[in-house]
């Protein structure tokens, strides 16, 4: 593993990793509705999943732990629109 000084927050993939699932729920908030919007972590959390696998095989610590914590921001955001929808 190559360890290297980068700080996350000028890493654009720990950006991608960390806050593509809330744009995902943002856009059906916005579009489709708040209540709508949990099922946005059908999506977000599987391309989470995905990049989570990316960050796992090259190595990148930052961009695995930004990625994990997108897919808990994204969980959190749908269980938010859930609680409105199911409520």
């Amino acid at each position: 593993m190559v360890e290297t000084n980068e700080r996350w927050i000028s890493n654009p993939m720990a950006w991608l990793g960390l806050l593509q699932g809330a744009i995902i729920w943002a856009f059906m908030a916005i579009f489709l509705g708040l209540e709508v919007a949990w099922i946005s972590f059908a999506c977000g959390g599987l391309i989470g999943f995905f990049l989570l696998l990316v960050g796992l095989g090259y190595e990148d610590k930052t961009f695995t732990n930004a990625s994990v914590a997108g897919i808990i921001l994204n969980c959190a955001l749908s269980m938010f629109s859930a609680f409105l929808a199911f409520n």
